[in-house]
């Protein structure tokens, strides 16, 4: 979690299709990196959140084993199913003109893998067809999240500008007044 939204944004804006081998959906494998980077951290509460939008069909670790991890290292685990398994509109490439093309694609999605997974590790699965579910399933999430208050440092500051200011003053005004006296031009 961050609240420095306008570095998501960026993050979010830069990245591209086909970036991620598409060939399968490594469930397991992900739910692992996640807990393998958690599970040293020293925080009250730990949570994976699994944003998916198909069945695990690629990877080495089983889904089952990796929320077996998560729950043995107390790291909480929320299932996020993105679609429905309907058919759906996929970008496969571009025609002559550079304009993208599209073509129907279905991905399987497993309901009850991502719902076991979240109940063995105390957390829960949502599931999110449209944009707005999907802001309400993490919204839920982040509102069950124990909060932690931190306190910035405090920082004071003192401006230190009149120190230079009053004597760049004081030598303007005495290099006018050589000028008008002691330093003066004759044509």
């Amino acid at each position: 979690p961050t609240l420095d939204y306008p570095l998501l944004t960026k993050l979010v804006s830069k990245l591209t299709l086909r970036v991620i081998d598409d060939s399968g959906t490594a469930i397991g494998e992900g739910v692992a990196t996640g807990v393998a980077r958690l599970r040293r951290s020293e925080a009250q509460s730990k949570v994976v959140i699994l944003l998916t939008d198909g069945d695990n069909n690629a990877g080495e670790v089983s889904p089952d084993f990796a929320a077996q991890v998560a729950k043995d290292h107390q790291i909480k685990l929320y299932t996020i199913q993105v679609g429905s398994g309907d058919e759906v509109d996929v970008e496969d490439g571009q025609d002559f003109l550079g304009n993208p093309h599209y073509s129907r694609q279905r991905f399987p999605v497993n309901p009850e893998l991502l719902k076991r997974m979240a109940g063995l590790t105390g957390g829960e699965m949502y599931m999110a067809t449209d944009g707005k579910q999907l802001v309400d399933s993490m919204q839920n999430i982040l509102n069950q999240l124990e909060k932690t208050k931190f306190e910035a440092p405090r920082s004071s500051f003192e401006d230190l500008f009149p120190l230079l200011l009053i004597p760049g003053v004081a030598l303007i005004g005495l290099e006018v007044l050589l000028r008008a006296l002691l330093l003066r031009r004759f044509p």
